[in-house]
């Protein structure tokens, strides 16, 4: 019987997969949609990366072991003693594994597929589309698509040991960057490079047992270890501020200081009559639970910088917080030009934007 399923299998593997495949992008689009503001289940999806994380590690132990068991303890020919001196880098075996190890590494892909699906809409929220920190989130999106095509994803995972680190250590990041500041209320300026040493050292056991003895593959390992922390570290700006985002953001002439009540209300398009020598912006930011930002304002016209306010430390609650700002045009009345406000942390990150156009009436 047993032969049998495995003779199905191996005579209709690359049709499941592949209809497998598409099942895997509607299901991962079903989670990134019922994800929705669920930031109570950040924490299980860490946990069940944890899980995952031991699994492979157990199972792929027990996989090299059961092969070491399985070699021919024959005297060693001259042919055998040639093959022991074939170089370390020789490249990996790349046939097809049983079905004992393809059932393991289903699911562990299909970990990894919803996890990456599920964080997905929490950093398309913080993602400003014209700002560096859009290269992250496209990163991300582009990783949940190539999880769901199983055989080249699954063929990956198996022969390639620096993508298999650099595939684990960029979820594990993602999903540590936005837990450590909803569990322990750090700044995000400290839980990025934090989250990224935690997922890089969690990621080096399994790069190694998938290494093997290979030196070259040793030696990119630690290349790419080195170039994940400089990025995640170096260039924070690449990274959405999660759980930080922008909902909305208004533009006025007057603003009450105490209760941060706008006296108007400016639309989007406004003639520069209208603004007087004084314009101000009011920006609303969500926050799911209690933390610190250090945030400030970029005021800019046309992208030419025109004002920075101080930089200022605000709490955030559970609604969230405003942050304001008010620009006095030279002159008394602001020149045409599309004007730009940007929030961002002061290591860089951008939050969000307010943009106003501004033009004489023609």
């Amino acid at each position: 019987m047993l032969r049998k399923v495995k003779l199905y299998w191996a005579r209709h593997r690359r049709l499941f997969w592949m209809l497998h495949s598409a099942w895997a992008l509607v299901t991962g689009a079903l989670v990134a949609y019922l994800s929705h503001e669920r930031y109570q289940l950040v924490g299980w999806v860490v946990l069940f990366l944890v899980l995952t994380w031991a699994s492979t590690l157990y199972f792929g132990r027990a996989a090299s072991a059961a092969a070491d068991e399985s070699t021919p303890g024959a005297p060693e020919t001259s042919a055998s003693a040639e093959a022991a001196e074939t170089p370390v880098d020789a490249p990996l075996d790349t046939s097809p594994p049983s079905l004992a190890h393809e059932v393991t590494s289903y699911l562990t892909r299909i970990m990894y597929q919803e996890t990456l699906f599920f964080l997905l809409p929490f950093y398309a929220y913080s993602t400003v589309v014209r700002s560096p920190n859009v290269v992250f989130a496209v990163l991300l999106a582009a990783l949940a698509a190539f999880s769901c095509i199983d055989i080249p994803f699954d063929r990956w995972l198996r022969t390639k040991p620096v993508f298999g680190f650099v595939f684990f250590s960029i979820v594990a990041f993602a999903a540590l960057n936005l837990l450590l500041p909803l569990t322990m209320g750090w700044r995000v300026r400290y839980s990025t490079p934090i989250a990224a040493l935690v997922a890089i050292g969690f990621a080096i056991p399994l790069a190694i047992r998938a290494s093997g003895s290979s030196r070259r593959a040793r030696i990119q390992l630690g290349a790419s270890a080195l170039a994940l922390l400089v990025v995640t570290i170096g260039f924070p700006v690449l990274v959405p501020p999660v759980p930080l985002r922008v909902l909305d953001a208004t533009f006025a002439t007057g603003i009450d200081r105490e209760s941060l009540a706008l006296t108007d209300t400016l639309p989007d398009e406004i003639a520069p009559a209208a603004i007087g020598d004084r314009l101000v912006v009011l920006i609303y930011v969500f926050a799911p639970t209690s933390l610190k930002a250090q945030v400030r304002l970029v005021w800019k016209r046309d992208g030419t910088e025109l004002r920075t306010s101080r930089d200022f430390e605000i709490t955030a609650y559970e609604a969230g917080f405003r942050a304001w700002d008010a620009w006095h045009p030279p002159g008394g009345s602001a020149p045409s030009g599309d004007y730009e406000v940007v929030l961002e942390t002061t290591a860089g990150r951008v939050v969000g934007e307010a943009t106003l156009r501004v033009r004489a009436a023609q």
